[in-house]
């Protein structure tokens, strides 16, 4: 210090120069605290609460005057505060016509969580358990880890009610609502008479409430709060919504009947003939018997599948989409089929699965499946994604596991892995 003050009082200018620059230092710190003191000068983004309408700020002033403001100490930081910080974070930019213009493409009720670097989780066909021993896990045959579509009767097996009738019992706060068709105004008369006026709106309200009445109400018009793909760290409340949906699907009587018989008598026994069918292929290509014996086709299998599935609601417009991945990222066995059900009209969503035809390609192309198919694919080994919905309706789908017996095993699990996937184990 003493140093510097006689480098000072022998240079004039350069006290002059120092002198300047401690001025400009108090004065930026008087508007720091001028802004942090008078919230009025300061922008004020709050997460809308209705899907229906986009974030919007009430004032022109830079954002991120506010979140400098507010990183003067973190640890005071609350969570309106938070929520602001959120609110900037719109990736689809300054773009209108996006209602989720940020956050997750997804509201799902179920959660699979890696603890882990990448590097550390990479998969293994044949794992070993806690004693070091290999497990049973293994592949399954060629054939069947190629991508198929099959229908199934939709009255039968009313899966598209069943999750609208669950919806219908959430909390709308928390999961979402269904959006009522608007009503049409009552034209204006031209008569003079009040009379003839009264009439015609007594029967236009008449014919609005019958048409409400008969209206049919539709997954893809579900609306799903911004807040809820937004993650709590962003302030929103995404964990909250997850979890809350995921106990009311875990919890919901009727949908799981309607899901067991689905999958009791549509799904596993469409497995079973594949399954023995690209047995029956292999031992022909290594010169053993062609086809199987009956013995071998009435021999019990055992299955285990996911229960309960895994609800997808991907609400638009929205410009997030989820990322191409394989399911042994995330713990899951090569000796698993998945299965993927739409519940929503693709022509209306625009919103499909893609996947790759050969593992580890990158070469994605959609597996175009409408209402009353199913898909299954081999997602441990083919990444695979859904597009963003760049429509004004909700995509809602429904996703399974099922694990063959000789190929998975039940007791295996990825280290540094959680999950909240459930098996159910079938005999067939």
């Amino acid at each position: 210090t003493i140093r510097m003050a006689r480098v000072l009082c022998c240079n004039p200018s350069l006290l002059l120069t120092a002198s300047l620059f401690l001025l400009c230092l108090i004065e930026s710190s008087n508007m720091a605290e001028a802004l942090v003191s008078n919230p009025a000068t300061t922008s004020t983004v709050v997460p809308t609460q209705s899907a229906s309408t986009t974030p919007t700020a009430e004032s022109t002033t830079n954002p991120t005057n506010n979140k400098n403001s507010n990183n003067n100490n973190p640890k005071k930081t609350n969570s309106k505060s938070r929520e602001q910080i959120a609110s900037y974070r719109e990736y689809g930019g300054d773009n209108d016509d996006l209602i989720y213009k940020s956050g997750i493409p997804t509201l799902r009720s179920s959660a699979h969580r890696v603890k882990f670097k990448k590097k550390c989780r990479k998969h293994d066909p044949k794992p070993k358990d806690a004693n070091g021993k290999l497990t049973q896990t293994t592949w399954l045959p060629k054939d069947l880890l190629q991508e198929d579509v099959f229908n199934y009767d939709q009255e039968q097996y009313d899966l598209k009610g069943a999750i609208l009738a669950l919806l219908q019992e959430c909390d709308n706060e928390i999961v979402g609502d269904f959006e009522s068709n608007p009503q049409t105004p009552p034209s204006s008369s031209s008569s003079s008479s009040v009379q003839e006026a009264a009439a015609a709106v007594e029967e236009t309200t008449t014919a609005a409430i019958a048409e409400e009445t008969t209206r049919e109400t539709r997954l893809e018009d579900f609306r799903v709060p911004v807040p809820s793909i937004w993650r709590k760290v962003n302030g929103g409340k995404c964990e909250e919504s997850q979890k809350y949906l995921s106990d009311q699907v875990a919890t919901n009587e009727g949908f799981l009947q309607v899901f067991d018989e689905f999958v009791v008598q549509v799904a596993l026994p469409y497995l079973k003939k594949r399954l023995l069918a690209a047995v029956a292929k292999e031992k022909k290509e290594n010169g053993e018997e062609e086809t199987a014996t009956q013995e071998e086709e009435d021999a019990p299998i055992t299955f285990y599948y996911q229960r309960p599935p895994t609800l997808r609601l991907q609400p638009g417009p929205g410009w997030a989409k989820v990322r191409p991945h394989h399911d042994a990222e995330y713990g899951h066995q090569n000796g698993e089929l998945n299965f993927w059900i739409p519940l929503t009209d693709r022509q209306w969503t625009g919103v499909d699965l893609w996947s790759e035809e050969v593992p580890e390609q990158e070469e994605y192309h959609p597996i175009p499946a409408n209402l009353g198919q199913a898909i299954s694919f081999h997602g441990s080994s083919r990444k695979h994604y859904v597009n963003a919905n760049a429509s004004n309706h909700t995509r809602v789908s429904l996703d399974f596991r099922v694990g063959v017996q000789g190929f998975f095993d039940p007791y295996w699990q990825m280290k540094g892995t959680t999950d909240d996937h459930g098996r159910k184990e079938v005999v067939l």
